[in-house]
């Protein structure tokens, strides 16, 4: 039996709002799509008003919805296509063929062919992304730039349209002993076991007790480091260039060396000082995103690297007419991604993860 849904992870972000800009995003999105293009045409009814178009990838918002059910906020997708691909197809006609034959064709006539499909909902200032395969964040936040200054003129050029999620209690919310684990991959940026040593608070404070390093010798982070840095950091984590001389002489000599470091805290009261983590966040400043992963309590994984909220949900999949019968395909049904990412909303929400953002309204032109 054909699976009806597909499990998905839904990424939290939020508008660093510009110095001098008093709109939400929210505000700022609808009222791009209620202005109008040179041609008089209001920008949500035509597509290629809010095309973007970049030598030959093609990005524009499809899907567009305003509201919830009375609650505002503004929600979409946004489709990818290259005009003029050609789709690789095999014909498996000849079950008795040593190999099959493969093709590459044309999309059929006035039609292209998708190459991905992203949502997104922003309510206030907080957006919810659900990536797909050549359409992140990153992407989400390029085509907004063009769509707020260049399409239309609703932020200044000086603007940029930057959606973080910060490693801090500001961000995050809650309290930070719900942080678990920080992982590093590849380069140290500071050496961990530093952190394990005992340290002496601010006057008047008892020093944290029961911080433990965890250590891993295998890890599968995508990034690869120099062999040097990689035996530097071991030689930090086991105590010398002897003991690692003694682990390296396990490793094959056409093996690749990865090393990853697991920091984390084990304490027997519930409230993890403070200071340790600012500590260690202030000397991973300048790794990588790819190569720092935080763990908290029920919520901040960072599944590419980076550091972020998510939400974990099940999307009901699209059905499509074969002949008499239907088959599920592989595209979500926007209305239960909207449906999901407003409950991650009202989660994050009700569990003091985000704060409510106050609206402003803002007239279209």
């Amino acid at each position: 039996m054909a699976v009806q849904r597909k499990p998905v992870t839904i990424h939290y972000r939020k508008f660093s709002r510009p110095t001098g800009v008093r709109h939400t995003l929210e505000d700022l999105i609808r009222s791009a799509m209620d202005s109008t293009d040179a041609k008089g045409h209001r920008i949500r009814d035509r597509y290629l008003s809010r095309t973007w178009t970049v030598l030959t990838d093609n990005l524009f918002i499809n899907f567009f919805s305003d509201g919830r059910e009375g609650t505002p906020l503004v929600f979409g997708d946004i489709l990818h296509f290259t005009k003029g691909h050609l789709q690789a197809l095999c014909t498996t006609a000849n079950q008795d063929a040593s190999m099959v034959p493969v093709q590459q064709i044309r999309a059929p006539a006035q039609s292209e062919y998708v190459h991905s499909q992203m949502f997104w909902m922003v309510k206030g200032d907080h957006a919810f992304v659900l990536q797909s395969q050549s359409l992140k964040t990153g992407e989400f936040e390029e085509y907004l730039e063009w769509l707020l200054k260049t399409c239309t003129n609703k932020m200044q050029a000086t603007h940029n349209v930057v959606l973080e999620s910060r490693f801090d209690a500001e961000a995050v919310g809650g309290d930070l002993g719900d942080i678990q684990e920080i992982i590093v991959g590849g380069v140290a940026a500071i050496s961990p076991l530093t952190v394990a040593d005992k340290t002496t608070s601010r006057a008047g404070e008892t020093p944290e007790e029961e911080r433990v390093v965890t250590e891993q010798g295998h890890i599968d982070t995508g990034r690869r480091t120099g062999f040097a840095a990689a035996k530097e950091i071991l030689s930090v984590l086991l105590g010398g260039d002897a003991n690692v001389a003694s682990l390296l002489s396990a490793v094959p000599e056409d093996a690749e060396l990865n090393v990853q470091v697991h920091i984390g805290y084990q304490t027997k009261r519930r409230k993890v000082n403070r200071a340790a983590l600012k500590h260690l966040q202030t000397g991973l400043r300048n790794l990588p995103d790819s190569q720092l992963q935080v763990r908290t309590k029920g919520a901040n994984v960072a599944a590419d690297g980076s550091i972020r909220l998510h939400h974990s949900a099940s999307i009901r999949l699209l059905k499509a007419q074969d002949g008499d019968s239907q088959i599920i395909g592989s595209l979500l049904d926007p209305s239960d991604v909207l449906r999901a990412m407003f409950e991650a909303y009202a989660t994050f929400l009700g569990n003091g993860k985000i704060q409510e953002t106050g609206q402003q309204a803002l007239e279209a032109g």
